[in-house]
């Protein structure tokens, strides 16, 4: 008498299910509801109803265990190189163009790498040191950017003095192009990461990616006492690039991240809402070594 017929819609009740009980696909009842079809297609014997899928789930099971136990089994007759097979290494799924970009960009991506690198990190903390006793006074910031100005050449003077120093270490230092190779799909770690302009094109996105990191946190541009903190990081892959470095290729993602202030936030129900408003500020370089998750 009071509601229209309209009114009692299911997406009504879904919001408020949602904020009492969590994301729906873990309680809906589609999925028992497709196995049960399953499970009717296994009857076989009408008069023994329970028995006929009883059996037929069991043989089932059975044939599953055989095949995960002999999974790593050479086949006979079969080709040997699945799909997993062709694509368990690293590579370009699409594009591959060679592009020729800025000096700045190429140079900002290197010391992303070499940051990133374990074989580098010894060094990254020799020369930090070695700036913060040349200028015993200057604050923690001034030695951080100091640190990324100088770093580069200094670490190429320290790999060319040192004859024990490894192969990828003189290939990092001697061995790099300014001329990239420009993917729009990348495989990493059997996770196919895509650009933004290619999920333009697509029904589906993989161009989100979050990524959880460690860095220095200054309150105020004079403050001495910088905090080092875990913060999650939300964007979209911008552009891919394999970085040439002569004797092997580096992935780096180029992705332009949310600002944390105003972009990020945490509602009633505790699920994180993140807001596509970037600033051109916030671009960053992600290298394809990182564990990435798609949003």
């Amino acid at each position: 008498m009071f509601f229209p017929p309209s009114f009692f819609d299911i997406m009504v009740h879904l919001v408020k299910e949602a904020r009492l009980c969590g994301p729906v696909y873990l309680r809906w009842i589609y999925p028992v509801e497709r196995y049960m079809k399953i499970l009717k297609g296994y009857l076989k014997n009408h008069y023994r109803l329970e028995a006929s899928m009883i059996e037929r789930y069991i043989a089932e099971e059975s044939t599953e265990f055989c095949l995960e136990y002999m999974s790593k089994v050479n086949p006979i007759g079969l080709p040997a190189n699945s799909w997993h097979h062709r694509h368990s290494t690293s590579k370009c799924l699409r594009g591959g163009n060679i592009v020729s970009k800025s000096r700045s960009e190429i140079l900002q991506a290197h010391l992303y790498i070499l940051n990133n690198t374990d074989e580098v990190i010894p060094y990254i903390e020799a020369h930090k040191a070695i700036v913060k006793e040349n200028k015993p006074r200057q604050t923690e910031k001034w030695v951080l950017m100091e640190h990324n100005k100088t770093f580069m050449p200094w670490f190429k003077d320290e790999v060319f003095k040192d004859s024990t120093a490894s192969e990828t270490l003189t290939w990092l230092v001697a061995g790099l192009k300014f001329d990239v190779i420009s993917c729009t799909a990348y495989e990493v770690n059997n996770c196919i990461f895509c650009t933004k302009s290619m999920d333009e094109k697509s029904t589906v996105q993989n161009s989100d990616v979050t990524l959880e990191a460690e860095s220095m946190q200054f309150s105020t541009s004079k403050c001495t006492n910088p905090v080092l903190v875990s913060m999650p990081y939300y964007g979209f892959i911008e552009e891919i690039w394999e970085v040439d470095y002569t004797k092997f290729f580096v992935p780096v993602f180029k992705c332009k991240w949310v600002d944390n202030k105003s972009g990020v936030k945490i509602d009633e129900s505790g699920f994180t809402l993140v807001v596509m408003a970037l600033s051109s500020s916030l671009l960053q370089f992600l290298g394809g070594m990182w564990k990435l998750n798609v949003l």
